[in-house]
C-alpha cells in the first residue's frame, strides 16, 4: 500500500479581514487503485474589524447649536445653527455618496451656497450681508476672508456604510 499526503496552505487577505484556511488533503490509494475521501477542510479565522469612528455629538443635531459641533449624517437633514438671522444657517446635507458630502447652508444676505465635499476635506462658508462665498480645500483650513464676518467650517472626517462623520465649526 502506498500512502500519498498533500499539505495545502491557502491565505486571503482582504482589507478589512485576513482569513487563514488550512487544508489536510490526504490520500491512501491501496493495490487495487481505489483511494479513501480526503478528511474534511478545517477552517480558523483571525478577524479583527476594525471598530467604526463615531462622532463626539452622535446624531444630537441640536448640539449644532452655536455652529460647533461633531456629528453623524446618514440622510439629508437640516441643522439650525444659530437663532441669529446675522449668522450662517440653517446647515443642509442633501446627499451622501460613498467619497463625499452635498451640502448647502443658507447666508445672512438671504441666498444659499452649496458644496460637495470629499472625505478628509474641508469647507468653510464665508458671508457678510450682501455676499457670500463658498470655500473647499483638501490640503488645510481655508484662510479667512476680509470683509466677511461669517465663516462656517465644515470638515467631512470619514464616511463609511452610508454614514458621514461632519465636523462643524464657527469662527
Amino acid at each position: 500500500m502506498t500512502t500519498l499526503t498533500f499539505r495545502c496552505l491557502a491565505i486571503t487577505a482582504g482589507a478589512l479581514m485576513t482569513t487563514v484556511v488550512s487544508v489536510g488533503c490526504s490520500t491512501q490509494v491501496d493495490g487495487t487503485g481505489s483511494a479513501s475521501a480526503p478528511p474534511a477542510v478545517s477552517k480558523s479565522a483571525t478577524s479583527s474589524a476594525p471598530t467604526q469612528p463615531s462622532a463626539k455629538d452622535g446624531t444630537n443635531y441640536k448640539a449644532c447649536l452655536g455652529g460647533d459641533c461633531e456629528i453623524t449624517v446618514s440622510k439629508p437633514v437640516t441643522i439650525t445653527l444659530s437663532d441669529s438671522p446675522i449668522d450662517a444657517g440653517p446647515f443642509t446635507v442633501q446627499k451622501i455618496t460613498a467619497d463625499s458630502v452635498e451640502v448647502s447652508m443658507a447666508l445672512p444676505a438671504g441666498p444659499s451656497l452649496g458644496a460637495t465635499i470629499k472625505k478628509g476635506c474641508t469647507t468653510a462658508f464665508y458671508a457678510n450681508n450682501a455676499s457670500g462665498l463658498a470655500v473647499t480645500s483638501c490640503s488645510r483650513e481655508p484662510d479667512d476672508i476680509v470683509g466677511m464676518y461669517v465663516k462656517q467650517i465644515v470638515t467631512v472626517k470619514g464616511i463609511t456604510d452610508g454614514d458621514a462623520i461632519l465636523n462643524l465649526k464657527s469662527e
